[in-house]
């Protein structure tokens, strides 16, 4: 079949473009099962356990995020896209297929011919750093309120021509930022430090019912058409005494739980997502929710020294594309988490997630219960997973090493058994489940 987009097979963003969504599916189905199946319970058939992927409402025009590159050549001619595939050279797309098409009218609106602008575009395919050069544009745009959120990221432009421009654009339903990278930065989108620039400091963002006032530099799920069921699935499963929201963010899974428990607490190291979250638990008035802006690793060194970690009776963890860390894994896996029933790992990325899930799993101290990948990002070979997995009960102290693990990986001994795993019992169909 023929990509909708014109710029497929040079634009490094879509890979998939070529083939039908229901082929997409298919194949992405097929991958998580073959990437996960090892892992699930002795005896268990991967079609039991891991559904198929959730399709997405919208296959085009869904994302209401994006990051464009701002380059201009020798001859002064202005591009804004992605990069081509496998080098620095940048395809032009003064539409993308999967951007919001507010998303694509902004840009256009912003950076479009005759416009003036606050400095040059910079040379990305020219090597050394260029001072004083507009690099990259980062927009977040939320469907139901109709506000954006911008971050223009430059190599050291003037903050007080900056501001004139954005100011003179007289677009109040956009929160402008800005953000300067040095040399030292080399090829990242975002230096750490932002600025407010013009217009309001927060717009607001909205998931379904709930609305969130959040920067542009809050992290959030790109896709609104799916986002919504995505957070409710999540939450859904979770009810007990006490949750622990792990790389929180705003705290969307905590909002949508916050009936289900006594007590939770949001952990996320970036500070702007904590005001977010800080904002809608003071304006709903949820005493019972609490924010912690500190690394994953911080919090469980403090919490765990506590005797009311007792009563965590279920975790939510989404971490970055890169997973979680050894102290982090230690801290899931911990005998004073003694009232831990329910963990449910959010990933991005299915190699760091088998990576985790089998350090996680390691002695059969949790057992996955399911798999559901989302496609969040159609028309890439982007997978979300949502797996859960429940602790072995009841737990004192360690795993005992004279029983043989319920749970081991198939294909694989545990520590403390020399017995054979089950044989499997068939091959994965990759049944499609309703959605």
């Amino acid at each position: 079949m023929k990509a909708k987009c014109a710029y497929y097979g040079k634009c490094s963003g879509c890979t998939l473009q070529q083939f039908p969504y229901v082929k997409q599916l298919h194949d992405k189905s097929r991958r998580v099962s073959s990437d996960l199946h090892a892992l699930l319970p002795n005896a268990a058939r991967a079609e039991d356990l891991i559904q198929s992927v959730v399709p997405s409402p919208l296959d085009q025009g869904y994302r209401t995020s994006g990051k464009l590159c701002l380059h201009e050549d020798e001859l002064g001619r202005k591009s804004i896209g992605l990069y081509e595939r496998g080098s620095k050279k940048v395809v032009s797309i003064p539409g993308c297929t999967v951007h919001h098409p507010e998303i694509n009218k902004l840009v256009q609106r912003l950076f479009g011919f005759g416009k003036k602008l606050p400095a040059p575009f910079y040379h990305h395919a020219k090597k050394g750093f260029q001072p004083g050069k507009l690099k990259f544009v980062v927009l977040r745009y939320s469907p139901e309120t109709k506000e954006f959120g911008l971050v223009i990221s430059h190599t050291g432009v003037s903050r007080d021509d900056l501001k004139s421009w954005a100011s003179g654009l007289n677009l109040s339903h956009v929160s402008f930022y800005d953000t300067e990278l040095k040399e030292s930065d080399g090829d990242l989108v975002m230096a750490r430090g932002t600025t407010h620039l013009a217009g309001p400091k927060t717009f607001r963002f909205q998931i379904g019912e709930e609305s969130f006032a959040i920067d542009p530099i809050a992290f959030f799920q790109a896709n609104h058409s799916l986002a919504p069921r995505f957070i409710e699935t999540i939450a859904a499963w979770h009810k007990g005494d006490r949750l622990l929201d792990l790389y929180g963010g705003f705290g969307t899974y905590s909002l949508a739980a916050k009936d289900n428990f006594s007590g939770i607490a949001i952990v996320e190291a970036n500070p702007h997502a904590m005001d977010s979250a800080k904002e809608w638990t003071h304006r709903l008035g949820t005493k019972h929710i609490t924010t912690h802006a500190l690394s994953v690793e911080d919090y469980f060194k403090g919490a765990l020294k506590k005797d009311d970690v007792r009563r965590i009776t279920d975790i939510i963890i989404n971490p970055p594309r890169t997973g979680i860390s050894r102290t982090v894994i230690e801290g899931l896996r911990s005998p004073k988490l003694v009232g831990l029933e329910r963990l449910t790992y959010v990933s991005c990325e299915l190699g760091t997630l088998k990576r985790d899930l089998r350090e996680i799993i390691r002695d059969g101290l949790f057992v996955i219960d399911e798999v559901i990948p989302f496609d969040m990002f159609p028309q890439t070979e982007h997978i979300e997973t949502v797996v859960r997995l429940k602790r072995r009960m009841p737990i004192v102290g360690t795993v005992s090493e004279k029983k043989p693990s319920l749970s081991a990986p198939r294909g694989q001994l545990s520590n403390s058994s020399r017995e054979r795993p089950a044989p499997r019992s068939g091959q994965a169909n990759h049944r499609r489940r309703n959605p």
